[in-house]
């Protein structure tokens, strides 16, 4: 009798607070948790709770020499998972957002008026004979789980960084993957995601046009207008019409073909096993007459003029035009295995992933580059690799520690003999009663023996360690003479997580967070006398995260 009033409580309890919500036929489960949070960054980012692991500044950034303290709650997230039964499969949606997104309009000065953002928004169908298709928003199928191939079961660091660390294969994009397990021992899978391409580097040959407003002996800078054209594009800004962010400075890529992953795990019974391969397709398009001039019509040409028409077949080649515009192509991809061991009474995760190739740059949490461009436009895949080791011990139900060390390697893709031509157009001046007239003047400067590309070894880095002046109040200033293209991120990260409560009503944890963040430039022997030694920048950054969250049950 006893035991038949307990059960009758126990389902009146369930009703009253059900763990998920039944709607025509579906389960609806909310999740998600609120999150109040800061981080002490001993040199600053001008970052918020995420951090920019490439944008840690070497000494000659003014942000270098102060510190910053954040406090946040924009990593509150919410999810739901809407799930049901149709004939021999699951079908499910899920979607999952935090408020790690700017508007135009967002700031810290008043309202602190953040944006919500999709971090996960996908459908699935999962059938009883092991297939499983998804299709939507979500986490690149290059990164670990900690079973099978299975959405919502990835293996993702503990630690309180958005941006996670250092070695974390990361990308959260569009993907349509289709999936098969095997008696839930083996899986294979197959996935076309949303490719971008990010560019590094710097030297790329250019064409610089400076109409100024005054005489050359006049120092005038008002008034001037400046126009430069270069001989390739990759990527474009983004069209607000189309609902893309048309302030990003680094554009949206054109894309010609989704990349392709495949992968394949194995879960024998003692750890998970995972090895995957990714395959890239980049283009742009390379104008050969974009960069093209002659000094010949200089107001005072040299005795002997600089014609640049080597790449350029067109019948005027020293007119700068679209003549002989092409696409060029390059494939790119990499490989990656993973292991991931659970021991001692499931109480220790041992964990460890190395990732490399060409062109994947994007897929490590650093972000380093995919490619850098030659002389002529082609694109130079810059060769990069990354891995992650992680340690994770759930000493006891209510704490967790863990400790990670990651890394992120590009290799030099550096090149010379690229052009730089500045044409400087003077109007001319009419004489006045104390003058006479000043006549129109064009001026050019051409260089075809500039060096460039990512990490060459020429690069000047004679200013990195040299604070530089503000522009403005609002404007530090970033330095100069400092080409930094980074050689080895690296990251040791160690916290804990203290659940002060688990139960019905949740869960409220308390998490703390150190991270030791290096960022190693190539060396570059610009700017340094005969005999001296190359100059290889380094950016340091301790960082200290907190966060105080509750865990909707």
């Amino acid at each position: 009798m006893k035991g038949a009033v307990q059960d009758t409580q126990k389902k009146i309890i369930s009703a009253e607070s059900p763990a998920a919500i039944h709607y025509k036929g579906i389960t609806i489960t909310p999740g998600g948790f609120l999150a109040a949070e800061t981080v002490f960054r001993n040199r600053a980012t001008s970052g918020d709770i995420n951090t920019p692991f490439t944008g840690i500044p070497f000494s000659a950034a003014d942000l270098a020499h102060v510190n910053e303290n954040v406090f946040s709650a924009r990593q509150t997230r919410l999810s739901m998972l809407a799930q049901g039964k149709l004939g021999a499969a699951t079908v499910s949606g899920y979607v999952e957002g935090d408020f790690l997104g700017a508007g135009t309009t967002s700031n810290n000065r008043q309202s602190n008026s953040y944006v919500f953002r999709n971090r996960q928004l996908f459908a699935q169908a999962a059938f009883d004979n092991g297939w499983i298709i998804t299709g939507g928003q979500q986490w690149t199928m290059a990164t670990e789980n900690k079973k099978g191939i299975l959405n919502r079961q990835e293996d993702l660091p503990l630690q309180i960084d958005p941006q996670y660390v250092v070695g974390f294969t990361l990308a959260r994009h569009y993907g349509f993957r289709v999936v098969k397990s095997f008696h839930d021992k083996f899986s294979l899978g197959f996935s076309l995601e949303g490719p971008q391409a990010t560019i590094g580097g710097r030297g790329f040959s250019t064409v610089t046009t400076i109409n100024s407003a005054a005489a050359p002996a006049t120092i005038v800078t008002s008034g001037a207008t400046t126009a430069t054209t270069g001989n390739f594009f990759i990527n474009a800004p983004g069209t607000g019409g189309g609902l893309n962010n048309a302030f990003d400075a680094n554009g949206y890529t054109v894309n010609k073909a989704p990349d392709l992953i495949f992968k394949a795990a194995a879960d024998p019974g003692f750890g998970h096993y995972e090895l995957f391969g990714i395959v890239s397709f980049f283009r742009d398009r390379i104008h050969p007459c974009g960069v093209v001039d002659t000094n010949a019509k200089d107001t005072a040409p040299p005795a002997t003029p600089t014609t640049l028409t080597a790449n350029c077949q067109s019948s005027t080649p020293t007119v700068v035009s679209s003549f002989g515009a092409r696409n060029d192509s390059a494939t790119g991809g990499g490989v990656g295995a993973s292991a991931l061991w659970t021991i001692l009474k499931k109480k220790v995760d041992l964990g460890i992933k190395v990732v490399g190739g060409d062109g994947i740059g994007r897929y490590g949490s650093s972000q380093l580059a995919d490619a850098t461009a030659r002389p002529d436009g082609s694109l130079a895949l810059i060769r990069t690799g990354h891995g992650l080791a992680r340690l994770e011990w759930h000493t006891t139900p209510k704490l967790d520690l863990y400790a990670y060390w990651g890394a992120e390697y590009a290799w030099r893709a550096g090149y010379s003999g690229y052009q730089s031509i500045t044409i400087t157009k003077t109007a001319a001046i009419p004489a006045t009663v104390t003058s006479t007239a000043i006549p129109a003047t064009t001026t050019t400067t051409i260089s075809t023996t500039g060096i460039g590309g990512y990490g060459n070894v020429a690069a000047n880095n004679s200013g990195c360690a040299t604070e530089g002046v503000p522009i403005n109040q609002f404007n530090p200033s970033s330095g100069s003479n400092c080409a930094g293209d980074i050689r080895l991120i690296q990251e040791p990260t160690r916290g804990f997580w203290y659940k002060f409560y688990q139960g019905p009503k949740g869960r409220v944890q308390f998490g703390l967070q150190y991270s030791y963040l290096t960022k190693s430039a190539w060396s570059g022997r610009g700017g340094v006398a005969a005999g001296g030694t190359a100059i290889s920048p380094k950016g340091i950054d301790n960082m200290i995260f907190t966060c105080l969250c509750y865990y909707i049950p």
